[in-house]
């Protein structure tokens, strides 16, 4: 049993069981005890102490071409000088070392980059430094500079704590943490009439029945809220790359992976990763009520096409032809619809100023 799972019993035996989101937030954050605090979350194998993979860890071309995207997009809007280059959630710091190496090619971009990481984890801030020493940390996107701003999110806003509710005749029921012999369990809590966020149930399936999941996120909407704020402002664009769903959905995404494999998110808080499927029409909703523009969600491998994925591999294997068998299979990762090409969405927002975002084909729709 692990440290956490016998102080959450303890904690539910003296007042009664706890809401999802506080279970989550605590499995994930709680300062002595939580995922990111303590664990190595990112490796390539379960061998190599890691639990999952990112995009920006199967291949360099990942960073390299979110670089270029960015380069070009900071040329076609003024070139402002100092600007704000942020990440949220920068894991170790991978994505934004090969961001800032592709942008090299572009001395004036890397002058004037301000790098600033949104990050709560002083075990990842460390490796994060060890890779960006420039970078300048927040907790929050709240304290990013007043300056023009480009953001890049990818595999941020999943791991944020979600709260589930179902549906019932008369209301909503909550999805409560419990106990039952000595193990967690999960349960109904009390019909509640109204729990959702008017941004929310803007983007609810026109059709709820009774039995379906609905998850809300506070923390997703207020980060969103944060930061098209801060865009709206400031000036800017944000990338944000994550797996979910591209249309209003209901449905349970709640989950937990360890040693590259899913597990029990209840049997071991603490050393298991828990994300929920991200919902982008909310994110587009929460951009466009702040006054930005929202591109069409594309598929993450139909973007990266759009980038150049495909001529960038030809590059790397003309340099490295005794790589070609694994480019063109970490190519194959990043863009099959298999594998992450169709789970993993991207939404661009951007200022109403700003010039049109590239790689968003209207085919993406």
């Amino acid at each position: 049993m692990t440290p956490l799972k016998q102080i959450l019993l303890e904690e539910i035996a003296a007042n009664g069981p706890i809401a999802l989101v506080d279970f989550m937030q605590r499995a994930l954050a709680d300062p002595s005890h939580g995922y990111y605090m303590h664990r190595r979350p990112f490796g390539a194998t379960d061998t190599d102490g890691g639990d999952f993979i990112t995009a920006p860890d199967v291949s360099q071309m990942f960073g390299e071409l979110i670089g270029a995207w960015l380069a070009d997009l900071w040329m076609r809007m003024g070139q402002p000088s100092p600007f704000c280059l942020a990440e949220l959630g920068p894991g170790r710091g991978t994505l934004m070392a090969d961001i800032l190496r592709a942008a090299n090619v572009l001395p004036d971009f890397s002058a004037a980059a301000q790098v600033h990481f949104v990050e709560t984890s002083a075990a990842l801030r460390a490796a994060q430094k060890h890779l960006v020493p420039r970078a300048t940390w927040h907790d929050t996107p709240a304290t990013l500079p007043a300056l023009p701003t480009l953001i890049i999110g990818n595999e941020f806003f999943d791991a944020l704590p979600i709260q589930q509710y179902r549906k019932q005749t008369n209301g909503w029921s909550p999805v409560l943490v419990t106990a039952k012999d000595n193990n967690l369990v999960f349960a109904d809590g009390e019909i509640e009439v109204a729990p959702f966020s008017d941004a929310l149930m803007a983007c609810l399936p026109d059709t709820v029945e009774h039995g379906d999941i609905v998850e809300c996120a506070p923390m997703v909407e207020t980060t969103m809220q944060v930061a098209a704020h801060h865009i709206a402002t400031h000036g800017g664009a944000a990338l944000l790359i994550d797996y979910g769903h591209a249309a209003p959905a209901c449905g349970d995404s709640f989950q937990a992976m360890r040693g590259h494999g899913f597990v029990d998110p209840l049997a071991e808080p603490g050393l298991a990763d828990l994300t929920a499927h991200v919902n982008f029409p909310l994110l587009a909703h929460i951009a466009e009520t702040a006054g930005l523009t929202a591109a069409p969600i594309a598929e993450q491998g139909r973007f990266l096409e759009a980038l150049g994925l495909s001529l960038r591999a030809q590059q790397l294997t003309q340099l490295s032809p005794g790589r070609e068998i694994d480019i063109q299979s970490e190519r194959h990762r990043l863009a099959a619809p298999q594998e992450m090409g169709s789970l993993f969405k991207v939404l661009g927002v951007a200022h109403k100023d700003m010039p049109m975002l590239a790689g968003f084909l209207p085919e993406s729709m």
